[in-house]
């Protein structure tokens, strides 16, 4: 029988609870992953290159565009009352809105200037300034998107954004993707698609924030004012941060475009592009705790339950690591399968899938240590701990990117977004007495180390296996992880937290 509090396993609950909701948002990553081997198929691998590094410089952008408002509403929005949860979320969504829509008119204007430093193959070369001058305006739609749902995980609910983000946003751009493509838009097609699909969600965004808001107070609040001066004078001083965060995922897509000519540049960028999508499926354990614990941070920070705080990050981060390493030996164990079904150049992309996956894992084992840090800390500590993690990619990136390409950018990108991990997880211990780490994560980690060494047994013979085997031996040998990890690694009341999933256990300790 368990002798922790019961209130502890109630906040664990919420952990879990919200947890599940934001890694099936984040799976979106899984869906886009089957997008992409689809859009190469139609398209080729320089022009899903071109939309791969257009689409990485849109969501850079975003991170100026947003002023950080999906930051401030994590922080504002949980402490308010209903009356100025209404303001928040209605300065954050116009204000954004405006900002992204004065940048796009400028992109379009300088739609000439802008195409000089992309590489393209020579048929989308000759359209570049009009895919620019089309795709530009993904941007504002694509930041009402962000903002939006943001205003609806502030509410702490997380399950919403899920049929904007996957089945609307990403089905239709899918969809309407292949469909252009058979029309014979075999340049405008991609570009066009997921401006139609991004506008789409942008409306049905708003759609769920009439749901949790009072639409009226929202679309009414001043963009003056006290309130609106403390969320913009916050989010301008994370928005560095934010921007750092971004790059880390994009840079290395434009990094490569830039230094390789033409075609080259353009079908690297695709490369890298497609081992990003494959690890960001790995990224979503660590983003899901993030996403959660902002407003819970926020929350229990306003109420100066800091126990309560520290079990449900010490929880989270045992959680982060259980999912994270079982998960990464999947992917890898599935890579040249995924990988078969592309062009034989994409097995390029082979080595850096592994490097991108080993990389998150050990960021996922830091926990949601960045979002304590941003909600509790100075506002200037996770734009330096990410300008540390971006010099060190800026760094290894040039001195590797040239010699090694695709499987350089890797080494770069999963160095520096783990120096900036790091980062968090020591100011956390340092600065607000939290650490994550206790005797309750050693059965779990000791667990999934052991379900995670046998999935990467199987690696060294897989790349002999014939399609589809490495992917049913993947998604099978994550599943009976995952349940042996539940079953033997956590302990009763971790277990029960998850709800529905933690059965298992509780009918071993019935």
């Amino acid at each position: 029988m368990s002798t922790e509090p019961e209130h502890d396993n109630s906040h664990r609950a919420r952990v879990a609870g919200g947890a599940g909701f934001a890694f099936l948002g984040r799976l979106g990553a899984l869906v886009e992953a089957v997008s992409v081997i689809v859009f190469t198929w139609v398209y080729g691998a320089s022009t899903f290159g071109l939309f791969a590094v257009l689409w990485s410089y849109i969501k850079v952008s975003t991170a100026f565009s947003d002023l950080a408002m999906t930051t401030a509403l994590q922080r504002f929005v949980p402490k308010a009352d209903d009356h100025e949860a209404n303001l928040v979320a209605g300065h954050a969504i116009k204000l954004s809105f405006l900002v992204s829509t004065f940048l796009a008119i400028a992109g379009f204007l300088a739609a000439p200037a802008f195409a000089g430093f992309i590489s393209a193959a020579d048929a989308d070369a000759e359209k570049l300034v009009t895919v620019i001058r089309i795709y530009v305006w993904v941007l504002p739609f694509w930041t009402m998107v962000e903002v939006a749902t943001a205003a609806i995980r502030a509410r702490r609910t997380f399950g919403p954004e899920i049929r904007v983000r996957i089945f609307y946003e990403q089905g239709l751009r899918l969809i309407a993707a292949v469909a252009f493509g058979m029309l014979g838009y075999m340049t405008y097609g991609l570009f066009l698609a997921h401006l139609v699909s991004v506008v789409l969600a942008a409306g049905l965004a708003l759609r769920l924030v009439a749901k949790h808001y009072n639409l009226k107070a929202v679309l009414s609040a001043p963009l003056t004012g006290p309130l609106a001066k403390e969320m913009r004078s916050y989010g301008t001083s994370v928005m560095p941060a934010n921007t750092i965060k971004k790059l880390f995922s994009e840079f290395p897509v434009m990094f490569l475009n830039f230094l390789l000519p033409g075609a080259a540049g353009a079908a690297a960028g695709g490369y890298y592009a497609v081992a990003r999508k494959i690890a960001s499926a790995l990224q979503a354990v660590r983003m899901t705790f993030e996403y959660v614990m902002a407003p819970l941070a926020a929350e229990k920070d306003g109420h100066g339950d800091r126990a309560a705080l520290h079990d449900m990050y010490a929880y989270a981060t045992r959680l982060s690591i259980c999912l994270a390493l079982p998960f990464g030996g999947a992917l890898v164990l599935a890579r040249h399968d995924i990988l078969a079904t592309m062009d034989p150049e994409f097995q390029a992309a082979a080595a850096a899938i592994a490097i991108l996956c080993l990389g998150r894992v050990i960021e996922a084992a830091t926990g949601p240590s960045s979002a304590i840090v941003e909600m509790l800390g100075h506002r200037l500590l996770p734009a330096i701990n990410g300008l540390a993690g971006l010099a060190a990619l800026l760094g290894l990136g040039v001195w590797l990117i040239p010699q090694y390409g695709v499987t350089g950018a890797a080494i770069a990108a999963a160095t520096g977004l783990n120096v900036t991990a790091l980062l968090g997880l020591l100011e956390g211990h340092f600065l607000f007495k939290l650490w994550p780490y206790d005797r309750q994560i050693a059965r779990p980690l000791f667990v999934a180390m052991l379900t995670t060494g046998a999935l990467m047994a199987l690696v060294p013979v897989s790349a002999k296996w014939p399609a589809p085997v490495g992917i049913i031996a993947a998604i099978a040998g994550f599943a009976f992880a995952f349940l042996i990890i539940v079953r033997l690694g956590l302990s009763h009341d971790d277990a029960e937290a998850l709800g529905k999933l933690g059965t298992v256990k509780k009918r071993k300790a019935a």
